[in-house]
């Protein structure tokens, strides 16, 4: 069984009535996957400081509030899995994404620190945090790496 739910990372409302629709249908949410990112691609003293907020809000904080909303059901269980796709940009700052970057090292310090969180209460919850290097979404268009890094399809 699958529920696709609509649900704009940027409410803190929608983000709990989502998590509340998933339980209410299939009961305790075994793995959580925070796998949402908006990018602006624009040097720091060209991008738009709304986007920029919008990118931490989407591509971080948004993690606070679907970890939230799961994980005292996984504590309580002993069980679960929260995957964040984070990024090489996370590990690293690259020009014309200091929004993305800033955001993507949020993320990555989130993980991390549930993951030790969950070490130290002895909690078989895992905590796996992805950095991929660039993904061919879109969201990168126009982006020139290296052969060392290329673009991932």
């Amino acid at each position: 069984n699958v529920l696709a739910l609509t649900c704009d990372l940027v409410s803190r409302r929608q983000v709990s009535q989502a998590a509340q629709q998933a339980e209410n249908r299939f009961g305790p949410v075994d793995i959580l996957i925070n796998n949402a990112g908006v990018v602006q691609g624009k040097k720091t003293t060209e991008m738009s400081e709304q986007l920029a907020s919008k990118s931490m809000i989407i591509n971080a904080e948004s993690h606070f509030w679907t970890v939230k909303e799961f994980l005292p059901s996984m504590i309580e269980r002993n069980s679960g899995h929260i995957v964040c796709m984070a990024s090489i940009a996370g590990l690293a700052g690259y020009p014309g994404l200091s929004d993305y970057c800033a955001s993507k090292f949020a993320a990555y310090g989130f993980n991390e620190s549930v993951r030790m969180e969950m070490k130290l209460l002895k909690k078989n919850v895992v905590c796996t945090t992805i950095c991929p290097a660039f993904i061919n979404t879109g969201m990168f268009a126009g982006v020139k790496t290296s052969n060392l890094l290329p673009i991932l399809n």
